[in-house]
């Protein structure tokens, strides 16, 4: 009577198995993440265009006039005062910037609450991968918004860190979650991202598909050339209510035009983002006051592949266009367009410096070997070339 002999696996097969599958696992997890991205785009880009509709629905029923900003006059001469308290809250001596305040400061004004009747869900300004967010945090009590501050006064500003003077989303009631009262509930009705304040509400309205309430306000379609080409919303981060062209290539790092694109740059101004010198080593506060040394070195790490990872979808990001469609538009090609004037109406944060090596030669003279740059002319707030 004979028996068979059962093998089992040696150890050096079963190594031989265990690092086939390893490299097969290796080959397809980045096809899953890349497929799970491809469909987070897909969503994102979905909620883009239905903005851009809303906003092309409220141009035709308002004579191709985008919204307008803050007008009235008593609304004005209050925050000439410089309600408050604190650097937020001062007014220049050309009164430039009451009109700006009132605006921000005027929850009624905000894009998101006049398209509301055309958007109809406020998910669509989410973006499923977005890693920062600007959220509702100073929610007023009641509709009369200028009596609400004017008589709690006291209560907001500076001295707590709310308020409009703050550069917090201020939203209507309603648009806060738990947090109905930012004033009488002592809370601000969702963490501020640039702040790292705030009580939290998972019902609070979010932002991070931005819109150019600052670009456009009181503008009309006439005023451009090419509707095709003028972005009236588009992936962003903390920048809710205007849109730029670096923000909207890489809009979860903040204010990339005159922080820099450095790993540490998430709060603005070249001096927190530890950039305070022109790049020989000499401390130059015109170069640092102009933007000039904020530029994207390779000594920085950033290569091709971090440049990528820096993007939100793949690479690029969704935009919305004034005509109501929207695309996928990869980052250095937004650059680009602004460079070639491609973009109407949106440009560079920081005006003619920026991130621009004509900029820099401006103020600092010819950049290092190696230095890069997103921008080769200095571009102004409306994408127009600043250096002739």
């Amino acid at each position: 009577m004979s028996f068979s002999r059962r093998r089992g696996f040696t150890l050096i097969e079963l190594l031989v198995v265990i690092a086939i599958i390893g490299i097969l696992a290796a080959m397809v997890f980045p096809v899953f993440a890349r497929a799970r991205e491809s469909a987070r785009k897909a969503v994102c880009l979905s909620n883009v265009k239905n903005i851009a509709l809303a906003i092309q629905m409220y141009l035709a029923d308002n004579n191709d006039t985008f919204p307008p900003g803050e007008h009235g006059q008593n609304v004005r001469d209050y925050f000439g005062t410089a309600p408050g308290g604190g650097d937020d809250c001062r007014v220049g001596e050309d009164n430039e910037r009451v009109p700006w305040k009132a605006h921000l400061a005027n929850p009624y004004l905000r894009w998101p609450v006049i398209l509301d009747e055309y958007v109809k869900n406020r998910d669509v300004y989410r973006c499923p991968s977005a890693k920062v967010d600007q959220a509702a945090a100073f929610i007023y009590g009641i509709q009369d918004w200028l009596l609400y501050l004017q008589v709690n006064e006291g209560n907001w500003g500076d001295a707590t860190g709310v308020g409009p003077c703050e550069g917090y989303m201020n939203m209507p009631a309603g648009w806060g979650g738990d947090v109905t009262d930012s004033i009488l509930q002592q809370s601000l009705a969702a963490i501020d991202s640039r702040h790292g304040t705030g009580a939290g509400s998972s019902k609070t309205f979010v932002q991070n598909i931005g819109v150019g309430e600052e670009n456009f306000r009181d503008r009309k379609l006439v005023e451009f050339q090419d509707v095709t080409h003028v972005p009236v919303c588009a992936d962003s981060g903390m920048s809710g209510n205007f849109l730029s062209v670096a923000n909207m290539a890489y809009p979860d790092l903040c204010c990339t035009e005159c922080a820099g694109i450095v790993p540490w740059s998430w709060t603005w101004g070249g001096a927190a983002a530890g950039i305070t010198d022109c790049p020989n080593g000499d401390w130059c506060m015109e170069c640092y006051e102009m933007h000039a040394p904020n530029v994207w070195y390779d000594s920085n790490g950033f290569d091709d592949e971090a440049m990528k990872a820096s993007t939100r979808h793949l690479g690029g990001s969704n935009v919305g266009w004034a005509d109501g469609h929207a695309s996928w538009v990869q980052a250095q090609r937004l650059c680009s367009m602004a460079d070639e004037e491609e973009i109407e109406g949106v440009g560079t944060v920081c005006g003619p410096w920026g991130t621009s090596v004509e900029g820099y030669r401006a103020s600092c003279g010819e950049p290092p070997t190696g230095s890069h740059f997103h921008f080769s002319q200095a571009i102004d707030w409306y994408g127009k070339d600043t250096i002739k």
